[in-house]
């Protein structure tokens, strides 16, 4: 029988589930109380839900399946977070109290849900109830809850139609009080303030007694207190009668919540006429039918029209007598009533009680009117007959077609933005792109898909993206206007300069509505602008390079530009001398000269020319000749004057030496010239002067003196001749150089007149096309450096001679004692055996051949130093490594150094020999203990990386997936230098004798046999970071058993024959004998050209076995594959010492080749055997 009687169609789903599979297990060892709840809440009409375990699953019950819309029934048993996902965010906060044991109770709770496709506002109101276990703990909460969408949604519209009900009592025009159970008044309208003729701060909230003290002798004060016990209404008319007013006064009181609604008038004019009776019918229609733009009519149960609006009759045409007693449907359109939309509305208000609307409906005339209502189904009375049907709706084909327009005039808008010759886009209030013109598209290549919302801003270009994106949401934020240049991305990959602008648009009421905007193509303005810049730079490059003081005005003569050089001349502050500043630095004797002719030039348009003084930044005036010309445009006009200052302090006194003395001028200018020419005669240095073409202008004599050439020589040749063919494209640089004003320092070599070459270090500067340079001699300074280099290589290679026999005398030493155990052991073996003592000859055979293993390991040792080890690759978990190394590495590093492991969550396995990777990282760790003597942090992370093309190249490896295993300190760090040789082998910072320099060149090694590749992050004294990347692995990774062994060695089975090749007699034998025992015929050779004797003749050959190097010429592949001319099928075992590649090569091993690396033990030899020859 089923345990959840009556669970309808929720139950019958909870009950066919197979739960085994899920955290709440299966339905029987469910919890008492869970199983208990089920039943209880399956059977309810309730909506209810129950939230249990760790995980939150959620089961529920038919009632609440109707809240949950499409997304029954694949909620069911799925985590709360999943279900709802899309109010998670509001909902999460309120499960984690329920599992913290509060019990929770909230009403009317808004979200935003999707739970039938789209958006949509709900309100609930529920409870969360924790079940907790027996021990106290909760296990999960049960929910009760109940949608009020509809109750919030009625409230909201009861407020409007209390709105709608204000205004039309303040519309009315008769007086209207409202008071509650203890007489006060709670509102006045419009009309009852005019006729009390005070404020309503002196009406509102005060007893009715306080506010009118005489009421209370008048019939309406007991009319007052009879309606409000009974909870009746009453009608009274008196006369009221004062020394003001003599009126009769019609009284209407109605029972209105706990109070009462009280109406009134002055009726006196119209007491005993039909017209007053009229007029007050027609007051009682306003108050009850309420705005003429609403259709309100009520129908029978079978959907008869008995009572019709004022509003119906204005809005839908029909008159009173023409409505009553036809059907409802008249005002349907001719459509709605074939599909019976009529029928389904009144269908729908008889389920629910209410069934809203918004269509198109049918005037009496025919034509068309947009209503938004609702049809209500009326209470019953008291005998339960229900009265039929009232329906209320609003006017609302005005907003209509105002959409309608509006759709019209977005169209239009699209249109004409679509056909516009500029890029046009349209924003909403939150920043959100929704629309973008063709030329966008077009321009871009962008889909709307990709552009809308903010992906336009993936178009730009990347470093550009940022300042786009921030300027446009900081100017949405602040609803102001914006401006941004950036670079847009063309459909063909391109990017051109645009400038992006818009303004925002406000709707009627002011608020904020968006953006329109506009990009417009500036690349050529841009260029232009950019090619202005560097004429303006190049100019400004030229003035600053020149020893004139430079200026520039506008028109009107306002000083706006001057070089660098008139700033040093001055010493004044940049910008200081703008507009008319410049006057204040002329001699006060000079200023108004300076003054006139300068406007005199600025008037007439004349050169500007004249000698003043000029205050020098030493506080000194000195002369200077002033000269401007002026820039006129096509048209003649004046566009701009440009002048130069400059320093003619020299000249004048000149002059005035010259009034003085002739005699002594020319004696000091030959003072002067004789200085010079001691100092062009005497200095060491090399002095000359040339063009910017490559010619000689002058030389001084020690260019004769140091270099052996005579001064005629050196002038009639180019000096590209006499400089060292290396250095002729530096020298071409810094002529180009000083093309552009820069003065220029570089070494190089130059030739003597006797072939040999000489370093110079030089310095050159531009004068016009003429350069100045001097050159000193650095011969001896270059030969001291590459004499210092020399040693210090000396010294490195004396430091990888020591490592060299460091590593050699340890080989030695290891060798040696391995050959010890295994001849001591077979010694031994020989002895007992001649004695007959045959019972523990195991420990000899087993010792040797430990001994034979070790040697082995220590073979592969060193090919892993040369980099030529034969790897065995396994699918490795890299975190189960660490973790399994973690407490010999705690020991290794020692108690000073703080050890943390990051390993990553969902790592991927390598394909990675795991020895080797123990290996690596234990000397990783080392390393990373020695770079810290004091004490530090040592970190060991691991992560998935996936690198693209740019950062595969970075790191010297494929685009691809890999995995990195990391070893951080915190210590001495590496400079430059010392990374770029950190793989170097026996490269090493250690003193001498604390370290080989072999480590990190044997990591590289296997990383890089690996298909990975190690990489160094180090800054000196921060810390270093060596990280190995190696290849992901697609599989899982497994544990490979290699301690076991050969069961039994498999026996030949059809006289198979092997034909052994080695140089070495006692491999020969010692394989001979063992493929013998086994039933193999086995045929011997002892080097290439013997064996390919055997291989060429007729004699049957099943397998080759061959070592690789062998004497005589031809090693062991060159003979296989000479062989195989012959016997095309052959199959090749290759056994080796060295490394597999050794035999691959750079190509790859043949179909029906096999490698098997010495030592091996003989029954895995037969079992390669066997299974070569077996697989045909």
């Amino acid at each position: 029988m089923s345990v959840l009687v009556n669970g309808g169609e929720c139950g019958a789903l909870i009950e066919a589930a197979d739960w085994s599979a899920t955290p709440l297990g299966p339905f029987v060892s469910w919890p008492v109380s869970l199983r208990t709840l089920t039943a209880m809440m399956v059977a309810s009409r309730q909506p209810m839900f129950i939230t249990w375990g760790p995980s939150r699953i959620v089961l529920y019950n038919d009632a609440y399946a109707l809240l949950l819309g499409h997304k029954h029934p694949d909620a069911m048993g799925r985590p709360i977070a999943e279900v709802w996902s899309e109010i998670w965010s509001d909902l999460a906060p309120i499960v984690a109290d329920a599992y913290a044991g509060l019990s929770i109770q909230m009403d009317d709770v808004s979200f935003v849900m999707e739970r039938n496709g789209f958006p949509e506002e709900t309100h609930f109101a529920f409870s969360y109830t924790p079940v907790r276990e027996e021990d106290g703990s909760v296990a999960g909460f049960f929910c009760a809850c109940t949608e009020t969408t509809g109750r919030v949604g009625a409230e909201t519209r009861l407020r409007e139609s209390e709105a709608e009900v204000r205004g039309v009592l303040d519309g009315m025009g008769e007086g209207f009080l409202l008071l509650d159970r203890d007489f006060r008044v709670r509102r006045i309208n419009a009309e009852g303030l005019r006729l009390d003729g005070r404020p309503s701060e002196a009406i509102l909230g005060r007893h009715l007694l306080d506010v009118w003290p005489d009421a209370e002798r008048m019939p309406t004060w007991p009319l007052y207190r009879r309606a409000m016990a009974e909870r009746a209404s009453a009608e009274l008319t008196y006369r009221h009668t004062s020394t003001q007013q003599d009126i009769w006064i019609e009284v209407r009181v109605y029972p209105s919540g706990s109070g009462l609604s009280v109406f009134y008038r002055d009726i006196s004019e119209r007491r005993a006429s039909e017209e007053a009776l009229r007029e007050r019918e027609e007051r009682l229609r306003l108050v009850m039918e309420g705005a003429r733009d609403h259709v309100v009519f009520t129908m029978n149960p079978q959907g008869v029209i008995t009572s019709w609006s004022a509003g119906a009759v204005e809005v839908l045409g029909w008159s009173v007598a023409d409505a009553l007693g036809r059907h409802g449907s008249m005002i349907f359109t001719q459509e709605d009533r074939a599909k019976g939309i009529d029928a389904g509305e009144i269908s729908r208000a008889v389920e629910t009680g209410r069934a809203d609307a918004e269509r198109w409906h049918q005037r009496s005339d025919g034509t068309r009117v947009f209503l938004a209502g609702s049809l209500h189904r009326l209470p019953p009375d008291l005998q339960g007959r229900s009265p039929g049907f009232l329906r209320i709706a609003r006017d609302e084909t005005q907003r209509r077609a105002q959409a309608e327009a509006l759709t019209e005039s977005e169209a239009r808008f699209r249109n004409m933005a679509d056909h516009a010759p500029v890029m046009m886009w349209v924003t909403i209030p939150d920043g959100s792109c929704i629309y973008l013109n063709r030329r966008w598209y077009e321009f871009t290549g962008q889909t709307e898909a990709e552009a809308l919302g903010l992906g336009w801003t993936k178009a730009t270009h990347p470093d550009d993206e940022g300042l786009a994106a921030d300027t446009f949401l900081s100017a949405n934020a602040s609803h102001e206007p914006f401006r941004v240049e950036y670079r847009l991305r063309r459909a063909d990959g391109t990017y051109r300069w645009a400038i992006d602008a818009a303004t925002p648009r406000f709707g009627t009421e002011g608020e904020f509505l968006g953006y329109v905007g506009s990009v417009i193509d500036i690349d050529e303005r841009r260029e232009a602008e950019e090619r202005l810049r560097q004429s303006e730079g190049r100019f400004q490059a030229i003035a600053d390079s020149i020893d004139h003081m430079v200026w520039s005005t506008l028109p009107d003569g306002h000083h706006d530009y001057f070089n660098q050089r008139w700033y040093d001349y001055t010493g004044v502050p940049a910008g200081s001398t703008d507009g008319a500043g410049w006057n204040g630095l002329f001699h006060p004797d000079d200023q108004d000269k300076a003054w006139t002719v300068w406007r005199h030039s600025l008037e007439t348009g004349e050169p500007y020319h004249i000698e003043y003084r000029l205050r020098h930044r030493s506080g000194q005036y000195r002369w200077v000749l002033g000269r401007a010309q002026p820039v006129r445009d096509t048209g003649g006009r004046i566009v701009r004057w440009f002048g130069t200052c400059t320093e003619i302090q020299d000249i004048v006194e000149a002059r005035d030496v010259l009034a003085r003395s002739r005699a002594e001028l020319e004696r000091e200018i030959a003072e002067r010239i004789q200085e010079r020419v001691r100092i062009w005669t005497l200095i060491p240095d090399l002095l000359m002067s040339g063009t910017l073409g490559g010619q000689f202008l002058s030389v001084n004599p020690a260019w004769s003196k140091m270099l052996g050439y005579d001064e005629a020589t050196l002038l009639a040749m180019p000096f590209w001749q006499i400089i060292h063919p290396d250095f002729l494209d530096v020298s071409a640089g810094v002529v180009e150089a000083m093309r552009q004003g820069r003065t220029m320092r570089h070494q190089n070599q130059i030739r003597t007149a006797a072939g040999e070459y000489r370093w110079f270090d030089w310095v050159s500067a531009p004068v016009g096309d003429v350069f100045y340079a001097v050159a000193r001699d650095i011969t001896e300074e270059k030969a001291r450096e590459a004499a210092l280099a020399q040693t210090q290589d000396a010294l490195r290679q004396s430091q990888k001679m020591e490592a060299v026999g460091q590593l050699t005398g340890g080989i030695a030493h290891d060798f040696n004692n391995l050959l010890t155990g295994i001849s001591g052991s077979l010694e031994l073996l020989q002895t007992r055996m001649a004695q007959g003592r045959l019972t523990e000859l195991d420990r000899y055979i087993n010792a040797a051949q430990g001994a034979s293993r070790r040697a082995a390991a220590l073979t592969h040792r060193l090919l892993a130093f040369s980099r030529r080890q034969t790897l065995d690759p396994k699918p490795t978990n890299v975190n189960a490594l660490v973790s399994g190394m973690e407490e010999l590495i705690r020991r290794t590093v020692g108690p000073a150094v703080t050890i943390e492991v990051v390993g990553a969550a969902g790592l991927w396995p390598a394909l990675v020999d795991p020895n080797q990777l123990e290996n690596a990282l234990l000397n990783l760790c080392i390393n990373a203990r020695d770079a810290m003597p004091d004490g530090g942090r040592l970190t060991i992370e691991t992560a998935n990386k996936w690198l693209d093309g740019h950062a595969a190249r970075e790191r010297n490896l494929e685009p691809g997936q890999y995995l990195s295993l990391c070893v951080s300190d915190n210590g001495t760090g590496m400079t430059p230098e010392v990374i770029a040789r950190a793989f170097d082998p026996f490269f090493t910072t250690k003193p001498l004798g604390e370290g080989t320099g072999l480590g990190l060149s044997m990591i590289y090694g296997f990383v890089r046999q690996s298909g990975g590749e190690v990489r160094i992050y180090s800054e000196l004294g921060e810390g270093t970071t060596m990280c190995l990347y190696l290849p992901r692995h697609y599989g899982e990774a497994s544990e490979v058993d290699e301690a076991g062994a050969f069961a039994a060695a498999p026996r030949a089975q059809r006289g198979e024959t092997v034909l052994i090749v080695d140089d070495e007699p006692t491999v020969r034998m010692l394989v001979t004998e063992v493929l013998e025992e086994l039933g193999y015929t086995a045929i011997e050779a002892a080097d290439g050209a013997s064996g390919l004797k055997v291989l060429q003749s007729n004699v049957r050959i099943d397998l080759l076995v061959t070592d690789v190097g062998l004497p005589g010429g031809m090693n062991g592949r060159q003979m296989a594959d000479a062989a195989r001319v012959a016997r095309p099928d052959l199959k090749i075992l290759f056994i080796t010492g060295y490394a597999e590649n050794a035999v691959v090569g750079n190509g790859h091993l043949e179909p029906g080749m096999q490698v098997l690396t010495k030592p091996f033990v003989m029954e895995a030899l037969a079992g390669r055997i066997k299974d070569m020859i077996a697989s045909g």
